[in-house]
């Protein structure tokens, strides 16, 4: 086989379309793969808030809780009978 001007030609548009192609799929990983980066950090950020502020009723509700077992305590003069104090000094 003969190296004519064509086959040179040929080959040499051969080689710039592969190294097109490469750059191009390279470049298109890169882009999605930054994207990707960038919606992860903006999910975890929005997931950061929402559990803080979760963090903060479940915080709200636990004090309630505990107020209310207080106040239904019978030793502080709660709904769940009379007081000792009340059983032993009756008016």
């Amino acid at each position: 086989m003969v190296m004519t001007p064509e086959w040179v030609l040929a080959i040499c548009a051969g080689v710039t379309l592969a190294i097109l192609w490469t750059g191009t799929v390279i470049g298109a990983v890169l882009w999605i793969t930054n994207r990707l980066n960038e919606m992860k950090a903006e999910i975890l950020a929005d997931f950061k808030a929402k559990h803080q502020a979760n963090e903060l009723t479940v915080k709200a509700l636990e004090s309630l809780v505990i107020r209310h077992d207080v106040i239904l305590n019978p030793e502080f003069n709660g709904g769940g009978g009379p007081s000792a104090y009340r059983k032993h000094h009756p008016k």
